[in-house]
């Protein structure tokens, strides 16, 4: 009996260590380092409003914001303040957060009660009645835990930058919005400083402004709330040269997050694959404790065991969905790599002929709307160009 109770107790103290021996982070841990993916990429941070007070807070600094004129950083940082679909994306981030607090969880005992009469002709000759009880923990879940809970990180890890590229890629739409109004404000603007009189021109570029400051305020989350903003047309004089093309494509390949995320995936499959194979054969496995007793007469204690016998059904199709989603995952990872590859030189490409435009405009005589908006292009091609390398803040010299 003391042997039994040793037993036991050695199975629910493993199990204790497995559950105590590691934690899950925390909402605001979770979009912290989230955060840290997009803060350096973006210069700005995510905020996330899960209480009204929050949302008050939120609102109260944006609105501080939107009384001056909005550089590119203030939209971006508005846009991360009060447009909700960042807050989607930060909201689920709580899934695979939540999926990594089950796999850490240990499985439940299964209690097991029983009672039985004897019947028949010899039913005389046995006790009236015997009664069972038994508790019966599975093996196989509690030897598993540790593949569980790597993946369930990794996986957790994945999603984090998976919702970091979703705001980098809203920070891209917020940039390119600001720089199209910028465009389309000052093309306005001219025809306004000229005193010309009303034209379909004119008509033309009022309308241009007034559709690119909708788009812009519909991505900053503001459109409704805050109508009253205006932006700081400021930009920089085009530096004298451009990223290098071949390095800008080697630090996409290492810096995108979109890749980075989907290597994560990659090596989930793996681990998920290798899992498979490791329990293939041994599918089932509880172990655990009964007792019965017989009222009135001796009662027996003792271990007891089930197991699953791979007779037909040996897991061959967990092992082929397996193996098909790892080689879904590199096949995509590959094909995210073309496709960076594929941006950067399309990017490079524009930003090369923004550069010659604005060298034969140097050597002319051109007035300053006709350069103002050549510079503007300029800074559209090389923002796009830094947003597909992965990195803005490094690469777009804004």
């Amino acid at each position: 009996m003391h042997r039994y109770r040793s037993l036991a107790g050695c199975l629910l103290a493993g199990t204790l260590a497995l559950a105590t021996g590691c934690s899950a982070p925390s909402p605001r841990e979770n979009l912290e380092a989230t955060s840290e993916l997009v803060r350096p990429r973006a210069r700005v941070d995510l905020e996330w409003r899960r209480d009204p007070a929050a949302d008050a807070d939120a609102h109260a600094r944006a609105a501080s914001i939107l009384d001056g004129d909005l550089t590119i950083d203030d939209a971006v940082r508005v846009a991360f303040l009060v447009n909700p679909s960042i807050q989607v994306a930060l909201e689920q981030l709580s899934i695979p957060r939540a999926e990594l607090v089950g796999a850490m969880t240990p499985p439940n005992p299964v209690g097991v009660i029983g009672s039985r009469k004897p019947g028949g002709d010899m039913a005389a000759f046995y006790p009236q009645r015997a009664v069972s009880i038994g508790v019966l923990m599975s093996l196989i879940e509690l030897v598993s835990m540790p593949d569980l809970v790597a993946i369930a990180r990794i996986e957790l890890q994945r999603a984090r930058y998976a919702t970091a590229q979703v705001a980098f890629m809203h920070a891209k739409e917020v940039v390119d919005a600001w720089l199209e109004y910028c465009s389309a404000l000052s093309v306005w603007q001219g025809f306004q400083a000229r005193g010309e009189p009303v034209s379909g021109d004119s008509i033309t570029a009022e309308m241009a402004a007034a559709k690119a400051r909708t788009a812009l305020g519909e991505l900053m989350g503001v459109t409704g709330w805050r109508d009253d903003w205006n932006v700081a047309v400021r930009l920089p004089a085009p530096p004298a040269s451009d990223p290098d093309p071949a390095e800008v494509e080697e630090f996409a390949l290492k810096q995108r997050l979109d890749l980075q995320a989907s290597a994560r995936a990659v090596d989930a499959r793996l681990r998920t694959l290798a899992m498979q194979r490791r329990f293939r054969w041994l599918n089932t496995l509880d172990i655990g404790l009964f007792r019965d007793k017989a009222l009135g007469g001796t009662s027996f204690t003792g271990p007891n065991a089930v197991i699953e016998i791979p007779l037909f059904d040996q897991r061959l199709d967990q092992l082929l969905k397996a193996d098909a989603e790892l080689q879904i995952a590199l096949r995509q990872y590959q094909a995210g790599q073309l496709r960076a590859r594929t941006e950067i030189r399309n990017g490079v490409a524009d930003l090369a002929a923004m550069r010659q435009q604005l060298q034969l405009l140097d050597g002319g005589e051109v007035d300053e709307a006709t350069r103002s908006q050549a510079q503007l292009q300029y800074w559209r091609a090389r923002s796009a160009l830094a947003f597909a390398a992965g990195d803005w803040a490094t690469i777009s010299g804004l």
